[in-house]
């Protein structure tokens, strides 16, 4: 009993530590979950908060699928575009639900993506309602 009431503070101050360093997760943040599922390739962590149909749109083509077809949209994007990093901004609410945007970097040939992600809330749950995802040009317009 005495080794686990040592333990508990040192084991406060691990999980503050990766916690700060970006190390876990919050399970119930919806944006944190589509990150993991994106920077491990694994699309059924993508589409874990899907409950019927979900948007997917790949550099401007897509539509509405459901979830067993969104899966393998996003497995054929994993296979040409291996993922090296993924970052999202804070998420912003807005009448619609829940948005975010971020990067997503592949390891195939240094090529980087915009992603956009909306939420819904679905009672006290969050339903992932779209997922973009567009090819960010080598070359900026207007000298950007």
């Amino acid at each position: 009993m005495r080794f686990l009431t040592s333990m508990a503070p040192r084991l406060a101050i691990l999980t503050l530590a990766l916690t700060l360093a970006g190390g876990t997760v919050a399970p119930d943040d919806p944006v944190a979950r589509v990150k993991m599922g994106l920077e491990s390739a694994d699309p059924d962590a993508v589409l874990a908060d899907v409950s019927g149909r979900v948007e997917v749109v790949l550099s401007g083509q897509g539509g509405m699928f459901r979830r067993a077809q969104a899966v393998e949209i996003l497995r054929d994007f994993f296979r040409r575009y291996p993922p090296s990093r993924v970052e999202f901004s804070e998420p912003s609410d807005s009448d619609d639900g829940q948005t975010a945007t971020g990067r997503y970097h592949s390891t195939a040939g240094g090529a980087r993506f915009d992603v956009y992600v909306l939420h819904r809330r679905a009672g006290d749950d969050w339903d992932l309602a779209s997922i973009r995802i567009d090819q960010r040009s080598p070359i900026r317009s207007n000298g950007r």
